[in-house]
C-alpha cells in the first residue's frame, strides 16, 4: 500500500509545473539632489558601465549610445559656458572690470547645454527601460516534471 500511494504521488507530480527565476540584474533609474543616478544591485553605475551592461541588447545599447552623445555635448558645451560664467565673476572679485559680453555667452552657452542633458537623460531612461524589460522577457523559465521510462528504469524526468 505504501508503494501505491508514493507511484500517485508521482504521477500526480508529474503534472505539476513549476516556474523558476533566475537573478535579474536589472537597473534601477533614481532622480537625488545631484541628478540621475543609475544602480545595478545597489552598485551607482557610470555612462560607461551602463554602455558596456546594455551592450547585451542592440536597442537599449543604441539608445545609450545616443545618450553619451548628448551626454558629452552638454559637458563641453557647459563646461565653456560655465569658464566664460566664472572668468569675469573671477575678474569682478578681483577688483577688475566686469566683461558682460563673456559672462552672457557664457550664460548662453549653459542654456544651451540643458536641452542635451535632457535629452541624455530621456534617452538613457529608455535605454534602462528596454533593457530591463529584455531581461524579464528572459528569466522565467519553465520546468516541467513528468514520469517516464529512462536508462536506469521508471522515473521522474525534470525537463529546464
Amino acid at each position: 500500500m505504501k508503494y501505491i500511494t508514493i507511484i500517485i504521488a508521482l504521477f500526480l507530480l508529474s503534472t505539476i509545473e513549476i516556474f523558476a527565476q533566475t537573478q535579474t540584474d536589472s537597473i534601477e533609474i533614481r532622480k537625488n539632489i545631484f541628478g540621475t543616478v543609475c544602480r545595478q544591485n545597489g552598485r551607482i553605475l557610470t555612462e560607461k558601465r551602463l554602455i558596456n551592461i546594455t551592450r547585451v541588447n542592440d536597442e537599449a545599447y543604441q539608445e545609450m549610445k545616443i545618450s553619451k552623445n548628448n551626454s558629452n555635448i552638454a559637458k563641453v558645451v557647459g563646461f565653456l559656458g560655465g569658464a566664460m560664467v566664472g572668468w569675469p565673476l573671477g575678474a569682478a572679485t578681483a577688483g577688475k572690470k566686469m566683461d558682460w559680453n563673456l559672462f552672457g555667452i557664457g550664460a548662453g552657452l549653459i542654456a544651451v547645454s540643458i536641452p542635451f542633458s535632457l535629452a541624455s537623460i530621456r534617452h538613457a531612461k529608455k535605454a534602462v527601460k528596454i533593457y530591463n524589460e529584455g531581461i524579464n522577457q528572459t528569466s522565467l523559465h519553465a520546468i516541467e516534471f513528468n514520469m517516464a521510462v529512462t536508462v536506469n528504469g521508471i522515473g521522474i524526468v525534470m525537463t529546464f
